[in-house]
C-alpha cells in the first residue's frame, strides 16, 4: 500500500500544469463593410500556461485558401497566440495547442462577431428627400448629417426598410458629396420608421431611427 500511495503522489507531481488550468478561446470583431468583418480569434489562459505553449493551430472553413493557420508566437499580450483575417460568416474552428512538453490539447470555438455600442453618442442626425413620381408613390432618399470630422469617422451606414421591401436591410458604404451622406434611394407608397445602425471605422456601432415624410 506505502509504494502504491508513493506511486500515485508521484503521477500527480509530474502531471504537466496545463492539465489541471483553464484553457478557451475567444475572438475580437471589426465590422469593414459589405458584410465583412476583421478578426483575431486567440487563446485564453493564464501567464503560465501560456508560456509553456509551443504552438497553436487554426482549422479555418475550408473556404479559406490555406484554411490550417498554426501560431508559434505569443504576439501581443492581449490577444495571445492570435490570428487574424478577414471574412463574412461566423464558424466553428476546431483548435489544435501543443505545449513544449509535447501535450497536445483540442479546443472549439465558435465566431462571434459583434460592434459594440458607442458609449457617448455623436451628434448625427438623420433626414430624407422625397418627389412623387405618380399618385401615392414616391421616390424617396434617406441619409445622415453631422460635422465633417464625425462624418469621416464613419465606415458604413445600414438602414433597415419596412419588411414589405424586398432586401429590406440595405448598406451604403460611400459617403458621396455634399451634406446628405451614406444616402439610400429607393420607391416606394408608404411612411414607416427606419431603423438605422451607423459604423464607425474603430468597430464602434451608433443606433439611429428615421421616420420617413413624404
Amino acid at each position: 500500500m506505502m509504494v502504491g500511495a508513493l506511486v500515485w503522489l508521484w503521477l500527480i507531481s509530474v502531471a504537466p500544469p496545463s492539465a489541471a488550468q483553464e484553457i478557451s478561446a475567444s475572438n475580437t470583431s471589426r465590422y469593414i463593410g459589405n458584410g465583412m468583418w476583421d478578426w483575431t480569434v486567440f487563446i485564453k489562459t493564464s501567464p503560465q500556461v501560456l508560456r509553456d505553449i509551443r504552438c497553436v493551430e487554426y482549422t479555418l472553413h475550408s473556404t479559406f485558401p490555406n484554411p490550417i493557420r498554426k501560431v508559434c508566437s505569443i504576439g501581443d499580450e492581449r490577444y495571445p497566440f492570435g490570428h487574424s483575417t478577414s471574412g463574412w460568416g461566423i464558424f466553428e474552428i476546431p483548435i489544435k495547442v501543443t505545449f513544449k512538453n509535447g501535450e497536445v490539447r483540442f479546443l472549439k470555438h465558435v465566431l462571434t462577431f459583434v460592434a459594440p455600442p458607442i458609449e457617448r453618442p455623436l451628434p448625427i442626425t438623420t433626414g430624407n428627400v422625397a418627389t412623387e413620381v405618380r399618385k401615392g408613390w414616391w421616390n424617396w432618399t434617406v441619409f445622415v448629417q453631422g460635422p465633417d470630422d464625425v462624418l469621416d469617422q464613419i465606415q458604413c451606414v445600414e438602414y433597415t426598410l419596412h419588411p414589405t421591401f424586398p432586401n429590406p436591410v440595405r448598406e451604403v458604404c460611400d459617403r458621396g458629396t455634399g451634406p446628405r451622406a451614406f444616402a439610400l434611394s429607393t420607391t416606394g407608397w408608404g411612411t414607416f420608421q427606419l431603423q438605422i445602425r451607423v459604423f464607425f471605422k474603430d468597430g464602434r456601432v451608433q443606433e439611429l431611427t428615421h421616420y420617413l415624410k413624404f
